[in-house]
């Protein structure tokens, strides 16, 4: 079923999840010739998840402990105080499905909706690329707990130039 909308009216926006732990993130990098680089590790296996939404002009992101659909939901809260009316593009990952969003979606339908990209398709989804500037700026660091890790991609995510190119299927 094709369903039409005035794009003036929603904000076209795409959503993910992203888990960012405390373990190190190892990337190639540069130390002078015949020197033994070391690389400070956090043994902690904690970790962090993102919830993260982008439209053409913004992006919009909070961290959560798990991702369940009352985590969702709260991030669609957000995202209604940030953007009004949204058009949401989600994965059929599990948090996006149950009586918890569909409730929310039934108590928000002029002001929310939600769309599913095809399944095992991240490709489409231009919020995947949003991942990567924050992967790189935790890379190849010692990252001694997890406020820590939150702050780092939170200075990452606020960038001014840090939304990648948005595809132009989904633009508004």
């Amino acid at each position: 079923m094709v369903r039409y909308y005035r794009k003036r009216d929603f904000v076209v926006g795409c959503e993910d999840e992203a888990t960012f732990g405390l373990l190190p993130i190892i990337k190639r990098g540069w130390a002078r010739k015949g020197s033994s680089p070391v690389v400070k590790i956090n043994s902690k296996n904690q970790c962090t998840n993102v919830f993260g939404a982008r439209s053409k002009r913004s992006f919009v992101f909070s961290f959560s402990k798990r991702k369940r659909q009352k985590d969702f939901v709260r991030f669609g809260t957000k995202l209604l105080k940030q953007w009004g009316k949204v058009l949401l593009f989600v994965d059929k990952g599990p948090c996006h499905h149950g009586k918890i969003v569909d409730t929310f979606l039934r108590d928000h339908q002029k002001t929310f909706r939600l769309e599913f990209f095809p399944s095992y398709s991240p490709d489409l989804n231009p919020q995947e690329q949003c991942w990567k500037p924050g992967r790189k700026r935790l890379s190849n660091r010692f990252i001694p707990s997890l406020a820590a890790m939150k702050y780092q991609l939170s200075v990452e995510f606020n960038k001014p130039s840090f939304l990648p190119k948005m595809f132009g299927y989904l633009s508004n």
